[in-house]
């Protein structure tokens, strides 16, 4: 007798073999957004010291924009990926960091003059640091975006809509 693996055992190793690939999959896409996140965080933590640098320098804190970009010159934006430095030349930032995930909002910056605040909206909404339902509001007014994520001055704290309190 010819001793083979029958159709029912080839189909159960496959079926085995899928659930596994799958269960693979998903993992990898959970660690790529919270490496993502954590790539997120990172960048305001480096803006966040920038700008903290330029408060020490001027005493007070670049204006922002009304779609959350900072400004040094008045009615001269710095675009998120460009250059972040003063009137001086003096260089804050080589290059401030930029969102690239297409379908979430860009980075967006507050500040009432003495305080700022970056937001960032987290693609792992499971993530502690990321609140719930999104309520921190930044940037464009007709976009409206809204963020979970926010970085802000240590002696401040904001309000669910991402007002200063």
């Amino acid at each position: 007798m010819k001793k083979a693996f029958t159709l029912v055992e080839l189909l159960v190793v496959i079926a085995i073999m899928s659930i596994l690939t799958t269960i693979a999959v998903s993992q990898f896409q959970t660690a790529k957004r919270k490496a993502n996140d954590v790539a997120r965080k990172g960048d305001l933590n480096a803006v966040a010291k920038a700008l903290q640098m330029y408060y020490a320098d001027y005493g007070r804190m670049p204006e922002a924009s009304v779609d959350g970009k900072i400004m040094v010159v008045a009615d001269s934006p710095i675009s998120w990926g460009g250059e972040f430095k003063d009137a001086a030349s003096y260089i804050y930032m080589k290059q401030l960091p930029i969102e690239n995930n297409e379908g979430l909002p860009p980075y967006c910056y507050k500040t009432d003059g003495k305080a700022y605040a970056l937001f960032a909206m987290l693609e792992n909404t499971q993530d502690s640091q990321c609140i719930s339902g999104a309520t921190y509001r930044c940037g464009d007014p007709v976009a409206n975006y809204e963020y979970c994520f926010a970085y802000y001055s240590p002696n401040i704290g904001l309000n669910n809509d991402g007002s200063f309190k």
